[in-house]
């Protein structure tokens, strides 16, 4: 369902939020950041949000995650993209939850992508103050 690379994950759209049945994307730019610090908290952003790691590849530009049931959501993985830019990298985090319509129908959280770049920022802010 995601992109397997962020060659083909969409950033150069201008949608955000709820992108589609049960899937949500967020945008963001770290100036200043490398591709290793990036990288590297794409992993620790999905840990926070208790994804575990499916697919980690620095040369793709991706990292993958699933995260198990909760009250809202059955299924539902997230993926962080991270391409260069001018200043640092560009990040987009996708996440999409199962697409079967059971009892509550399109319900995945649309916080999942923020708790994946919340995190991302906290760790690359830091490393920008050492």
């Amino acid at each position: 369902m995601l992109p397997k690379t962020a060659v083909e994950a969409p950033f150069d759209t201008d949608k955000e939020g709820k992108v589609g049945w049960s899937s949500y994307m967020e945008k963001a730019s770290f100036k200043n950041a490398s591709e290793d610090e990036v990288y590297n908290a794409a992993k620790s952003g999905l840990a926070h949000a208790k994804f575990q790691l499916l697919k980690a590849s620095k040369e793709g530009g991706v990292v993958i995650g699933e995260h198990g049931i909760t009250w809202h959501d059955w299924n539902v993985i997230a993926g962080v993209y991270f391409r260069k830019a001018k200043e640092g990298y560009d990040v987009l985090v996708l996440a999409e939850g199962s697409k079967d319509i059971g009892i509550a129908g399109d319900q995945t959280g649309g916080a999942w992508t923020g708790k994946i770049l919340n995190k991302m920022r906290e760790i690359l802010e830091y490393k920008k103050k050492e």
